[in-house]
C-alpha cells in the first residue's frame, strides 16, 4: 500500500486518557489526511500523528520484525491511557498516572482495578 502514490501511515489513540484507550495505525491516503495531524517527513512515506493523540503518544514506538510467520509489527504507547505529567503536577494527577500506567495494567491480568478516591492532607 504504501507504494501508491501520497500514501501515508496516521497514528492515533482511540479513547485516549481512559482505561480503554487503544493505539492505532492505519494506512492514509492523501484524501484522508487530516489539516491538524502533525507530519513527520520519513525517508519511505509520511507519518501523521493525530493532533488530539500527540500528548498520549509521548514515548510511543513501532516495531516490526521479521519471524517465520513473516513477521510481527508491535505498538507500545506506555502514555495512551494516561498522559505523562510532570514531577510538579498535582499529587492526585501523579497518582492517578502511577495507578493507570503501572498498578491497573497488573490488576486487570486478574479481572481487577484499583481509583483514586481522595487524597487526604496531601499525605500518603
Amino acid at each position: 500500500h504504501l507504494d501508491r502514490e501520497g500514501m501515508g501511515v496516521r497514528i492515533f489513540v482511540t479513547q485516549p486518557g481512559t482505561k480503554n484507550a487503544e493505539t492505532c495505525l492505519a494506512y492514509c491516503p492523501p484524501n484522508e489526511v487530516v489539516p491538524t495531524d502533525e507530519q513527520v517527513d520519513l525517508d519511505k512515506f509520511i507519518l501523521y500523528l493525530d493532533h488530539n493523540s500527540v500528548p498520549f503518544l509521548e514515548e510511543a514506538y513501532v516495531d516490526y520484525s521479521k519471524d517465520q510467520m513473516g513477521g510481527q509489527l508491535t505498538i507500545k504507547a506506555p502514555n495512551a491511557k494516561v498522559p505523562k505529567i510532570d514531577d510538579d503536577a498535582p499529587l492526585p494527577d501523579r497518582v492517578n498516572y502511577i495507578l493507570a500506567s503501572e498498578i491497573n495494567p497488573n490488576l486487570a491480568a486478574h479481572g481487577g482495578e484499583v481509583s483514586l478516591v481522595e487524597i487526604v492532607d496531601e499525605s500518603v
